[in-house]
């Protein structure tokens, strides 16, 4: 049903062909001015009011002389009879003469409204009917149903799938397309176009009676449709043309416009029908067809073999058309003032529309004859066919109102080249539109390219984008041999093409590494010659890249036909990967012979008036210069005061005048004194012009007469120049004695600004009686013109003045005569006190009165341009897009004589961003070569040495060439706050109660005591808290927290507590007293009552805490638990953590809109508190280094937000940053740069974000006391605190976390953040620890060269340095290949100039010879018992941990509840060197509140241990009564063979202890000795390259080298291998920590098929040149311990099938019966269970398929009552697709069904990826099963 509304709605297709003509397009026009937009004027309404007037007066005049109202009524019944016969009169004659004027209007109307309801072929002769073909239709339609529910089922169904997460289980269970056909209403032949093809227009009309069932599994949906409407026009072209049967190679089909489409819902989807629901689900049906049936998408069915059908789908477009949208003349008035009664006019914008191709222009406000002159290009795929639809509308604040509609068909365009005319818009009373559309045809060569570019030049446009020179086709085809993602997974393929500014994404390809995309981007090019096409092939999300590749728009221009089609090797990829694309360049040429004379003559007269880049000031501008005058004392000045009658003589009260250049300054008066001290100064801005003074005159201040002259100076100002600088005493004349001291300076000025900082502190040293500030600079402004200035609301041209003010300093211009572009040449000069923060503001206006734009200039923008000169046009905010102005600011700063270092010349010694560029552009532009015909792409900046360069500009001198590039400036790979960052604590202030609180509220006059309303005012510093009123209350009860962050060393001294009560006047004091910080901070926690003073009784119960955070998260748990149970009054919530956040800087921040860089700032929002950095200078990489502090309520649910923007309003990107990231952090500190969304994909962020978990001292929930706790005795108002101590070790973190690192890696680390990442070491530390490599000369004896035995039994070995983490380190993508052994033979003649390769590494001695101490925590027995009940009477119990420490490490133990004799079950790892005279410390401590109490000690000698290899007894507490510990000590010696690795495994698999720590199964040590051929970087320099090793969660880092490209770092490391069947070693190679220059991937798995465990060889690199590889050793040692040897014994200590220890152990078997499509899980048992009482468990097996979480994929073995070990052997069966398989994943959980409420029910839990077992084969295996939160 059509709409009459008019509305943004697609046309419909199915109408066929415009049939508007010349002539009703005038007569449109005519109609529509005779439409003028009316209103009420004042006059009509006032004439109005006059007649009603009129009317009543015959009633008043009746009842003031007392007539008969008979008399009166009969009077106005015959008035009345008259007035309606005259107006149903008027009423007849205005509709015969409309119906004149619209008869031809209505006929078209009537006849319009009748052609719509027949076919096309009846309205239009060229469309033919075709009735044959329906019956051929109705023939074949069983046959297109078929084809159609395959189309559905493979096409369309998949398409939804993956659009939505939900509906990822849809299916189509019935398609049955019914048995009516569609039919062809008419069909069109198009014959002018292309020979070699046959083009058709088939008007279609399908009303079927289809049925399409669709069932949604995961929600148990089904819906249906039953009855489709189909109509639109669909074009087929048949193409190419053969000479052989079938004489059509394939048939290509596609909607030019979207059809209407129409459907019956059945099912569920009935709620679909609604209105307003069934527009959006019709629409995202049509999306979906739209996906591959509509332009540009084509359905191409190709008939024979051999065809191109890539090109079939996506052809080249027919042209491009220009479409210059002018301006607009007489469109409808649709805004009103005063409710309608005045009429406005209107805010025109326009929307234009070429298929999918969508513009909106810029709205004109209050006009209704806009001017745009705004410039679009559009893509055109098809002609005759694509139209352009023109759509006005008047914008509004709600919904904005239709102002008429038009459209053309670009086929007109086509034939006529150029189209500039007037469109009458339709649907309106008035308006029309005018278009100039250019129609740019495809040329495949360059010849015209030059031409192009230089007439686009010309051509300007208020829509911002500059016009194209050309358009860039890339058809994306197929990738081969794409690396695999992490876990060895195939990936997800997609592609991501950048041309500029402009990124287009490809559809993902799912599980392959041959993808096949076939898709077409189209790009416009504005300058082919600079352009890029970068192409990046990703994973699905968009995080990993698998491979990158850019090719330089330039190499297409040197090939035939602007055309490449070749296969490109991809780079950061695989060896092997590669890609085929296809890239077609074709030139925008618009033909101007075939254009008609009268259309080329607008065309001239159309272009855009010329206005001048730069200001002309005069030569005088930015001459003058500044005097500082400094009034220092007078001395022995005339006395004029007497006293008495003149019998006594007085003094004077002296002042000075000084004037120069018009300018008058006045001192203050000194009173009494005739040697006065004024120490003031005064600045003026002065022209060097001959002749001027500076006149200095001294009076004396008189209250009643005229003040008495006391002398007066005068001096030349070009003596003041000419000296710069004069300090001296000026005796003043005309009077007897008196002299002034003044210090007189010409200030330098310098265009330079590398020393504000210094000046400005210069500058704030100084101090003035008169309060001013010197100048640092002076502002010399320009303001030339100004441009687009809207016109008045009256439709005038208006007066424009400009009014210029910096800080106080206001100036104005003159006034210009009427006009939209005023002139006025007038400069300015302002004072700057400072250039970092001065603004300049710009206000343009009408004569004063009404705004008409203004522009806000910063001065530092300034600092940074060339010589501190801006020169440009600037934007006017609050005016038209189009109004500018154009000016010049020159700013030259002030250097003071008396400056350090003033006297020489000030040099800029960094060039500036500008110079910068361009240098840069200059080295680029003489290095530039022909790109080489090879498929890899080289960078036009990195050169080989032997291409040849064409332009003679490449001969510039390297000299010049070094000079003019600049250095990269490293960035640091961590942030460097303040020492005091993050050193801040939390005081928690608890107001809970008040007891005898004084009486102040007397009732009956004061006989009667009433009570009080009392409340706190609690005051920390800066912060101040009121609590609640407590009504009538002198034993009142808040119950309220309230938490201050504080720094312990630097905070406030007191916290102050006053108490009043609420009066409805002044409220009355009721007490108050202050508590010490110092006694808060060292007592940690007290709760007491504190006593008020100054009244006469009263108490206040106080809790006050103080917490500093701890750095890791072991009690959480317990503080969120605390928190959960905490409430009160003030609804506050405890914090549970203090976040800080450092932000240090950003890198490579997006330009803004304008170009220009961006003024960026950073808003942190963390829940409801928002923080905003500094707004930094105009800059892509701004620094802030300001920090932050958060608090933190739930660390597992809250997240920081960061938004950076430039100046607050455009965005520059964002992060999101949940804190619970931090908890997998070593120390809960996370410092390294960030990845910004929405911005480029180079933009980071450095940011530092420290968590601190509040470790509240609280245990319980505090209670009022009540009113009846009066025995408790007071407490004076400075009370004594308890001295509560910390525990040292309570900020350390796990054990299972803590890292050993060799004094190597310390020292390298050190050095690497105290000098950065760039610096060298000494040269005394680069001589010990990195030897300089010789050179090795060709060897004359076979027996001198090395063999892999040789290095493999030699004992030279060198430090090393360990990090323990876990093993689950994910798949790498490819194994690193080794390079050949290097035998006798390989090694040649050499010239002397070479170096040669060594083949094998030399690590140092000691390499390989550390070992690890395993140490077992089991338990104690008959501790010392340290708790107390009862005040001593009672004896308690103790809570006991172990502290162990040896060679510098530190772990602690769990802490035991209540146990005397406790069991901790945890092991502990430690790689030490087994000469080493250590000693293994134990101490044991009874965990307290307050300080924990001692409970013995004992140490071991590691000599002892390593003697003994294994040791398991028990060891006797010293220092105290009673009490000893069981440890197992055993120092594991290592194999260099894997014979026993099984047991040793299997080792792993049997023992669980409770600090989840799993023993290492291996040492794997790694030599780093040099790399080879690395590449160079992009800038062309050699890298500063580090080697990164990654091990599971260990990473280590090598030293940074010095430039070049075979690095050498001569360091070792070690790592902690948990299953070297799995596990690999990770090695990223990169220059500066930031670009990657090559990385290598080695399984552990391939050491232990290699002689005595070593690799010791050249490896070739990934992602790097083909010749780089990388010189390591690695070794692997399997550590063999001797509890192996206890496995069949039963007596292995910590076995999981003790009960009581760990969460056990279940044992699966998974299978896949490929005939049945079945998934088999077998749950045979489980061992080692938790047991939750003495009798055991009550369990059972829960298994759930992920990720469908319905109750069909939830099953459950039955319960085994009172078992640890229980056996189940159940079967369960899962119907799902052997591919589908792969990606899911199956929970298994074991349960206790005897759980109570509170207890937990789940025992432990094992999550298995089922595309990591060959289920096929089938797989039994006991899985570990692990804490729920695991």
């Amino acid at each position: 049903m059509e709409s009459e509304k008019p509305e943004l709605s697609e046309p419909k297709a199915a109408e066929g062909p415009s049939a508007g003509d010349a002539e009703q397009k005038a007569h449109s026009a005519a109609a529509g001015d005779a439409h003028k937009p009316k209103g009420i004027s004042a006059v009509a309404v006032l004439w109005t009011f006059g007649k009603c007037l009129g009317a009543l007066l015959p009633v008043y005049l009746a009842g003031y002389y007392r007539v008969s109202t008979s008399l009166l009524v009969f009077g106005m019944m015959i008035y009345t009879g008259w007035k309606h016969a005259r107006e149903a009169k008027e009423e007849r004659l205005r509709s015969a003469i409309q119906f004149i004027d619209n008869e031809d209007e209505q006929t078209f109307r009537t006849v319009s409204k009748i052609r719509r309801e027949l076919p096309a072929w009846v309205n239009f002769p060229d469309v033919e009917k075709v009735e044959w073909l329906n019956k051929v239709l109705q023939q074949v339609w069983p046959f297109v149903g078929q084809y159609l529910e395959k189309l559905l089922v493979e096409t369309i169904a998949p398409s939804i799938r993956a659009s939505s997460s939900h509906l990822q289980t849809l299916n189509f269970t019935k398609v049955d397309m019914g048995d009516k056909a569609m039919k062809v209403v008419g069909i069109k032949a198009h014959t002018e176009n292309d020979k070699g093809q046959v083009l058709l227009d088939l008007y279609i009309s399908y009303v079927g009676n289809v049925e399409i069932n669709v069932e949604v599994k995961r929600y148990f949906c089904k819906a249906g449709v039953k009855g489709i409407q189909l109509r639109g026009m669909m074009r087929v072209i048949l193409e190419p043309l053969i000479g052989d049967v079938p004489i059509v190679g394939a048939v290509t089909m596609f909607f030019i416009q979207r059809p209407t489409l129409d459907i019956n819902w059945t099912g569920l989807t009935n709620l679909l029908d609604i209105p307003g629901l069934n527009v959006m689900s019709d629409s995202m049906i049509m999306d979906a067809i739209a996906s591959f049936l509509v332009l540009p998408n084509r359905l191409v069915v190709p008939l024979v073999q051999g065809l191109h059908v890539a090109q079939l789908r996506s052809p080249l477009p027919r042209g491009v058309v220009r479409i210059h949208l002018l301006e607009a003349q007489n469109l409808a008035a649709k805004d009103s003032y005063v409710k309608g009664v005045m009429a406005g006019l209107s805010d025109p914008y326009a929307i234009l529309r070429v298929g999918p191709q969508t513009f909106t222009s810029k709205h004109v406000d209050n006009t209704d004859s806009p001017k745009w002159e705004e410039m679009y290009e559009v893509i055109v795929h098809e002609v005759p066919g694509q139209e352009l639809e023109v759509e006005i509308y008047d914008k509004d604040p709600d919904q904005d109102d239709f102002l008429g509609r038009t459209k053309l068909d670009l086929g007109i365009v086509k034939k006529s080249i150029v189209v500039d005319d007037w469109f009458t818009l339709k649907e309106t009373p008035s308006g029309r539109v005018r278009f100039r559309l250019e129609w740019l045809s495809l040329l495949p060569s360059t010849d015209h390219l030059e031409q192009v570019l230089k007439r686009n030049e010309s051509v300007t446009s208020k829509a911002g984008d500059p016009p194209s020179s050309a358009i860039l086709v890339v058809y994306l085809d197929k990738a081969e041999a794409l690396p695999m993602k992490k876990g060895n997974k195939e990936p997800n393929p997609m592609v991501q093409l950048s041309v500029q500014d402009v990124t287009r994404e490809s559809k993902t390809c799912y599980t392959t590494i041959n993808p096949e995309w076939e898709e077409a981007f189209t790009f416009f090019i504005q300058d082919p010659r600079k352009q890029d096409i970068d192409i990046q092939v990703k994973d699905a999300d968009r995080v990993q890249t698998l491979g990158t590749l850019s090719i330089p728009m330039s190499r297409l221009l040197s090939h035939p036909d602007l055309r490449m089609d070749q296969w490109f090797q991809l780079d950061n990829s695989g060896s092997a990967s590669r890609i085929y694309v296809n890239t077609v360049l074709r030139v925008l040429w618009l033909d101007e012979e075939r254009i008609p004379s009268s259309v080329s003559s607008n065309l001239e007269g159309g272009l855009s008036k010329q206005l001048p880049q730069q200001t002309c000031p005069h030569s005088s501008f930015a001459t003058e210069g500044l005097l500082r005058i400094h009034l220092l004392a007078g001395q022995n000045l005339v006395p004029k005061d007497n006293l008495m009658g003149g019998m006594v003589k007085g003094k004077s009260d002296p002042y000075v005048t000084m004037n120069i250049g018009g300018e008058t300054f006045t001192s203050q008066v000194i009173k009494g004194n005739l040697n006065p001290t004024w120490n003031e100064m005064y600045e003026v801005i002065l022209t060097e012009l001959p002749g001027q003074e500076l006149r200095v005159e001294v009076f004396d201040k008189d209250m009643d007469m005229k003040d008495d002259f006391m002398g007066r100076l005068k001096i030349n100002l070009k003596h003041i120049i000419d000296s710069q600088y004069t300090d001296q005493w000026y005796s003043l004349s005309d009077v007897k004695s008196g002299r002034i001291h003044m210090v007189l300076e010409w200030v330098p000025k310098s265009s330079e600004s590398d020393r504000v900082d210094q000046v400005l502190q210069f500058y704030s040293r100084q101090s003035f009686q008169n309060k001013t500030v010197p100048s640092a600079g002076l502002l010399f402004v320009f303001i030339e013109q100004a441009d687009g200035l809207p016109v008045k609301k009256s439709g005038k041209d208006p007066k424009v003045g400009a009014e210029i003010t910096l800080r106080e300093v206001t100036r104005k211009t003159t006034v210009c005569d009427r006009t939209t572009s005023p002139q006025w040449n007038e400069a300015f000069c302002f004072p700057v006190r400072d250039p970092r923060k001065d603004i300049l503001v710009v206000k343009l206006s009408h004569s004063w009165t009404l705004p008409m734009g203004s522009l806000v200039v910063p001065i530092s923008e300034l600092l940074s341009e060339p010589e501190l000169v801006l020169d440009q046009w600037f934007n006017l905010d609050g005016a038209s897009p189009e109004s500018q102005v154009l000016l010049r600011a020159e700013l030259k700063m002030l250097i003071p004589n008396k400056f350090p270092g003033a006297t020489g010349k000030v040099r800029i010694t960094d060039p500036t961003p500008a110079q910068q560029k361009q240098e840069t552009d200059t080295v680029l532009k003489s290095s530039s070569v022909a790109a080489p015909p090879v498929e890899n792409i080289v960078s036009t900046v990195t050169l080989p040495k032997d291409i040849d360069v064409d332009e003679p500009a490449s001969n510039t001198n390297e000299d010049n060439v070094k000079e003019s590039t600049i250095p990269a400036v490293a960035r640091p790979l961590r942030s460097s706050p303040d020492p005091s960052f993050a050193s801040e604590g939390l005081l928690r202030i608890i107001l809970l109660e008040a007891q005898n609180l004084v009486a102040k509220d007397n009732k009956m006059g004061g006989l009667v005591k009433g009570k009080s309303d009392p409340y706190a005012t609690i005051n920390v510093g800066e912060f101040a808290f009121k609590s609640r009123v407590m009504k009538e209350d002198l034993n009142p009860v808040w119950n309220e927290v309230y938490e201050v962050v504080l720094r312990s060393d630097s905070g406030p001294e007191k916290v102050q507590v006053e108490l009043y009560d609420k009066d409805m006047d002044k409220d009355d004091f009721l007490g108050r007293f202050q508590i010490s910080m110092g006694d808060i901070i060292h007592s940690q926690y007290t709760d007491q009552w504190y006593t008020l003073s100054d009244v006469k009784s009263g108490r206040v119960r106080l809790i006050l805490e103080w917490i500093q955070g701890v750095s890791h998260n072991a009690t959480l748990d317990q503080v969120m638990q605390l928190q959960s149970l905490q409430s009160y009054q003030n609804k506050t919530v405890p914090s549970a953590a203090l976040l800080f956040i450092y932000v240090d800087r950003a890198h490579s921040l997006p330009f803004k809109k304008s170009g220009k860089e961006p003024k960026a700032g950073a808003e942190l929002v963390f829940g409801d508190t928002t923080y905003k950095t500094k707004v930094c200078d105009r800059s892509r990489s701004p620094e802030w280094n300001e920090a932050f502090h958060f608090l933190v309520h739930n660390p597992t649910e809250e997240m920081l937000i960061i938004k950076l923007s430039s100046a607050w309003d455009q965005p520059m990107g964002s992060l999101v940053f949940p804190v619970r990231e931090l908890f997998s952090e070593p120390q809960l500190v996370l410092d390294r740069w960030m990845p910004l969304d929405g911005a480029l994909p180079e933009s980071e962020i450095l940011l530092r974000a420290e968590l601190k978990i509040l470790n509240s001292k609280m245990t319980e929930v505090p209670q009022p006391s009540g009113t009846a706790s009066n025995k408790e005795a007071d407490i004076s108002t400075e009370p004594t605190f308890r001295a509560i101590s910390e525990d040292k070790s309570s900020s350390q973190l796990p054990t299972d976390e803590l890292v050993t690192v060799s004094s190597q890696l310390k020292h390298s680390e050190a050095t690497e953040e105290s000098t950065g990442a760039s610096s060298e070491p000494p040269a005394a530390l680069r001589s010990e620890t990195f030897p300089a490599a010789a050179l090795v000369e060709e060897p004359t004896d076979p027996e001198e060269h090395f063999t892999p035995s040789d290095v493999a039994d030699r004992d030279d070995f060198g430090p090393q340095t360990e990090d323990t983490g876990l093993d689950n380190l994910a798949q790498a993508t490819m194994t690193g290949l080794p390079v050949d052994n290097l035998g006798p033979e390989t090694v040649t003649k050499i010239s002397n100039a070479a170096e040669v390769l060594l083949p094998y590494s030399s690590p140092n001695q000691g390499f390989g010879k550390e070992g690890v101490l395993r140490i077992h925590l089991l338990g104690a027995q008959t501790l010392v018992a340290k708790d107390n009940l009862m005040g001593g009477m009672v004896k308690g119990k103790s809570d006991p941990y172990v502290k162990i420490n040896v060679g510098g490490v530190a772990f602690k133990s769990r802490v035991i509840k209540e146990n005397l004799n406790p069991t901790w079950n945890e092991m502990y790892e430690v790689v030490l060197s087994g000469d080493g005279d250590h000693e293994i410390k134990f101490e044991v401590f009874d965990k307290d509140l307050d300080s924990d109490d001692f409970l013995g000690r004992f140490s071991v000698q590691l000599g002892e241990v390593i003697r003994s290899q294994y040791t398991d007894q028990w060891y006797i507490l010293n220092g105290v009564k009673s009490g000893k510990v069981h440890l197992i000590l055993e120092w594991v010696p290592t194999v260099s063979h894997s014979v026993t690795l099984d047991q040793v495994q299997q080792l792993q698999s049997l023992q669980v202890y409770q600090n989840k720590a799993v023993p290492a199964a291996a040492l794997l040590f790694l030599y780093i000795d040099r790399a080879h051929s690395l590449p160079l970087k992009k800038s062309g320099k050699e890298p500063k390259a580090g080697a990164e090793l990654i091990l599971g969660e260990t990473t280590h880092r090598t030293q940074l080298c010095d430039r070049s490209t075979s690095p050498k770092w001569d360091e070792s490391f070690y790592f902690l291998v948990h299953d070297p069947t799995r596990q690999m070693l990770v090695i990223k190679l990169s220059s500066g920590w930031d670009q990657p220059m090559g990385s290598l991937v080695v399984s552990v798995k391939e050491l232990l098929t290699e002689p005595k465990l070593v690799l010791d060889q050249w490896f070739y690199l990934d992602g790097a040149l083909p010749d780089s590889k990388m010189l390591l050793r690695a070794e692997l040692k399997i550590l063999e311990s001797k509890m192996v040897d206890l496995i069949g014994g039963g007596s292995l200590p910590c076995s999981a099938s003790d009960s009581g220890s760990g969460n056990g152990q279940v044992k699966l078997s998974l299978s896949y019966a490929s005939q049945q499509r079945q998934l088999i899980v077998t749950v045979h048992g489980c061992r080692g269970l938790l047991a939750q009482s003495k009798d055991g468990v009550d369990s059972y097996v829960s298994l759930m398929l992920l990720p469908d979480k319905s109750k069909t994929t939830k099953k459950k073995t039955a319960v085994k009552k009172r078992d640890v070990n229980p056996e189940y052997n159940e079967k369960f069966e899962y119907a799902v697709r052997e591919d589908e398989v792969r990606f899911r994943r199956l929970s298994v959980s074991v349960k206790n069904s005897s759980a109570s409420f509170r207890s937990r029910d789940v025992i432990g839990q094992v999550q298995i990826e089922l595309g990591q077992f060959d289920l096929v084969a089938g797989v039994t295996e006991w899985f570990t099963l692990k804490e729920e939160a695991e």
